[in-house]
């Protein structure tokens, strides 16, 4: 059995609102592992989650619209088995109280190839984020919803600490901005010009999407690698965002 909102949960921290449709349920020994990758290659990531109560088996998901579609009208604690054919797994079982979903699987083969992350082991910038500043992100970005760009750069406040300052629209001379600070920064080997641009509607997809998530783990590298890790207890998500600059 799992919580209809813990399996909603896992497949928004992945499915990023409609970012990836198409991905692989690896589950071996009970736990979960979807990979996944933006269509555009500029981010990478996964999910993953303990206690995951289905026999060991790699499934396709390729229209993850239509399974949120059919989530939606359960309630409560779920039940999830196989319908085989020939020791071929064809449809996932998804069943409430009142209701029983009958959701086909796809050939794993058709399903796009995730990756995987070979970057730098170390980054310039580590910064925590509480889940108030994760919904602060997100209000930020909303506001200005016109602009696809978030600046990162270092700040010194008035009582002279540093802080990484996240300036949305920032990429534009003449046009309303928004600035967000992260306090408690710590900085490594950073030059004084050192800015980096994002894609504004990604980062705030992946805070969105993790916002019940107490806290995450921001780091940075020189060369534009953002990793953001999520650890909500038996449900983690790691993301690996490139920089538009690069």
């Amino acid at each position: 059995m799992i919580n209809k909102l813990d399996l909603v949960s896992i497949i928004s921290k992945y499915f990023l609102n409609g970012k990836n449709e198409a991905v692989k349920w690896d589950i071996v020994d009970n736990k979960l592992t979807i990979k996944f990758k933006a269509p555009d290659k500029s981010m990478i990531g996964s999910v993953t989650c303990d206690n995951f109560n289905l026999e060991d088996s790699s499934i396709g998901i390729s229209n993850t619209t239509q399974l949120l579609k059919l989530l939606a009208i359960t309630n409560g604690p779920l039940s999830l088995e196989y319908i085989k054919q020939h020791k071929l797994i064809t449809k996932l079982i998804v069943a409430d109280n009142q209701f029983t979903l009958n959701y086909a699987l796809a050939d794993t083969m058709i399903i796009p190839p995730a990756g995987e992350f070979a970057g730098v082991d170390e980054y310039n910038i580590v910064a925590s984020l509480d889940n108030e500043s994760i919904n602060s992100i997100v209000r930020a970005k909303s506001s200005l919803a016109e602009t696809d760009t978030v600046v990162f750069k270092p700040f010194t406040n008035a009582d002279d600490d540093q802080q990484l300052e996240m300036v949305f629209g920032g990429n534009i001379e003449y046009s309303n901005k928004v600035s967000f600070y992260i306090p408690d920064i710590q900085f490594h080997n950073i030059p004084d010009n050192f800015k980096l641009n994002y894609d504004s509607n990604m980062i705030k997809e992946v805070m969105y999407c993790n916002k019940d998530v107490a806290n995450c783990t921001m780091k940075i590298s020189l060369d534009g690698i953002m990793n953001l890790n999520f650890d909500n207890g038996s449900i983690k998500s790691e993301y690996y965002i490139i920089a538009k600059d690069y």
